[in-house]
């Protein structure tokens, strides 16, 4: 299957959301994310796209808030081993480890339930005033490769972060798969903590110091008469593959004039 018709691309488009692959800290409102011959990858910050007076400051982005949509809320089940592959990530990036397959044996679908769910947003009418006030920087090769060539540009307007993440997991009849708590907490150690109701629970929650971007909100850029415009983008449409790095972003472009940010 597709990047973007995986389940592990879109199994948060029922809470309206698009997938990080490998959920991190540093995925901003403001960011470009760009699509082209089947692959999505990081390229940069909404200011590096158009030109506009130095006087003039980005669209205020507002950090930090609960949301109450995904709060709670529970993702669709997923495959043992997608969900596992994707729940080895965020230990990774929590700084814990993974390997974690021990402790799930019996499990044959695996559920993600958000807790602690913070959202960072921009106002879809803010950015679009910021756009149409902006001159088009038409030598940009940005803006020729995603825009006015052969692909997609997305600029994203909220993110939704959480530094604890539940996961379900079911055996084959659909019950509760009784998982080895113990040895999951064995393995996983570093500085996740991992808790259950019990020794033997379907259900086990890993919480970090991190943070970390699992889903975010877009918009499609395009041209109308010359200036930049915004159209709107369903959820599930881009999954942003991003890497390892949680300090260092890549400039705009490289040599080639492209960066592909995936692991």
């Amino acid at each position: 299957m597709g990047l973007c018709t995986d389940d592990a691309t879109t199994y948060l488009k029922r809470l309206g959301y698009n997938v990080v692959r490998h959920p991190r800290e540093g995925v901003n409102p403001l960011d470009l994310v760009g699509r082209q011959n089947g692959e999505t990858r990081y390229l940069g910050s909404l200011d590096q796209l158009i030109k506009r007076p130095p006087e003039t400051a980005l669209p205020p982005v507002k950090t930090d808030e609960v949301a109450g949509d995904v709060q709670g809320q529970a993702s669709s089940k997923l495959n043992f081993a997608i969900g596992v592959n994707l729940l080895q990530s965020v230990l990774s990036a929590l700084g814990g480890n993974a390997g974690i397959n021990v402790g799930y044996k019996g499990a044959k679908t695996v559920q993600f339930v958000f807790d602690n769910v913070l959202t960072d947003s921009v106002r879809p009418l803010d950015l679009g005033d910021y756009l149409k006030a902006g001159e088009v920087d038409d030598a940009n090769l940005i803006l020729q490769q995603y825009v006015l060539g052969n692909g997609r540009l997305f600029v994203v307007t909220r993110t939704v972060k959480t530094n604890k993440f539940t996961v379900k997991a079911e055996s084959s009849s659909g019950t509760e798969a009784a998982l080895d708590v113990p040895a999951i907490q064995k393995i996983v150690s570093g500085n996740v903590k991992v808790t259950a109701a019990a020794e033997k629970s379907g259900t086990v929650s890993y919480e970090g110091d991190k943070k970390l971007v699992f889903g975010f909100e877009c918009f499609e850029v395009g041209v109308a008469g010359g200036t930049l415009s915004l159209m709107s983008s369903k959820s599930g449409a881009v999954a942003l593959s991003a890497g390892s790095s949680t300090t260092v972003k890549p400039t705009i472009v490289d040599e080639n004039g492209l960066l592909d940010f995936d692991e």
